[in-house]
């Protein structure tokens, strides 16, 4: 939050490597540290230590509800109301309309951008092609399925088909930052909460690892890429008293939305 930007894009559980491979957004990329190598250890370390009653928070990642309604100026739940039942995720178009419309509505105030992607469940042909071929769990109301680790891990998903579901879902992403870039103003970074492992192993263990939820902090996990996109017009940013932030959803729909992205593991 001590960084100068005016605009925070971050891409759930992109990994450094992939995002050097893939962007064509130009700007200057640094490889940086994550905090966190989950997404609440994420917020919990940049955002819960402070208020920053100059920023608007708009965000697809459901860990937003732990935080406390004054952390920022306000605090745009889309999990609550742009939720994605037939996938299970917010999808990042809908992110991008909500993210304008606080940037008109909020011109004077930073501005945090939290795409869901490529966090897991995925988009794109490869991951269609997999709903179609599995009872994937956490996809749309599909409750007793398999987990996506699960089914790489008992060989009915190649290790490809996973990375190349990972790379599409990334794509997809990039390509809507890339929108939300051109309708915007000030200076703008890109950046992750946290990376993802995608079979790697981890030394001394044998066993491939996946996600980030199985108690490991690699490289890999805290690697992020941190993108800057400088500008010449810069936006006047104030702060100001808090104003409240509507949570349309209790403990128990939250609950399910994070199991719908792989948080029950």
């Amino acid at each position: 939050m001590a960084e100068d930007w005016d605009n925070l894009l971050i891409l759930d559980a992109c990994r450094y490597d992939y995002f050097e491979r893939l962007n064509t957004i130009d700007g200057t990329l640094y490889k940086a540290s994550s905090k966190g190598k989950k997404s609440w250890d994420f917020m919990r370390e940049n955002f819960a230590v402070g208020a920053f009653h100059d920023t608007v928070y708009v965000t697809a990642n459901p860990f937003s509800t732990d935080l406390d309604e004054d952390t920022f100026y306000h605090i745009d739940h889309l999990h609550a109301d742009r939720w994605d039942e037939d996938i299970g995720t917010v999808q990042p178009d809908d992110v991008v309309s909500a993210a304008i419309e606080a940037h008109e509505q909020f011109p004077n105030k930073r501005l945090i951008v939290h795409f869901m992607q490529p966090h897991r469940p995925y988009l794109g042909e490869t991951a269609d092609e997999l709903r179609r071929r599995l009872d994937l769990q956490g996809y749309g109301r599909h409750d007793e399925g398999i987990q996506i680790w699960g089914a790489v891990k008992q060989r009915d998903v190649t290790f490809q088909e996973i990375r190349d579901a990972y790379t599409e879902s990334l794509e997809i992403a990039l390509d809507h930052v890339e929108e939300l870039l051109e309708k915007v103003s000030g200076k703008s970074v890109v950046t992750a909460d946290h990376g993802e492992m995608l079979g790697e192993r981890v030394f001394p263990f044998t066993s491939r690892v996946w996600g980030h939820m199985e108690g490991f902090s690699t490289p890999t996990l805290r690697e992020v890429p941190w993108l800057v996109i400088e500008a010449d017009d810069r936006r006047e940013i104030r702060s100001s008293d808090p104003i409240e932030s509507e949570r349309d959803l209790d403990d128990d729909e939250i609950a399910d939305r994070l199991e719908a992205l792989g948080y029950a593991d």
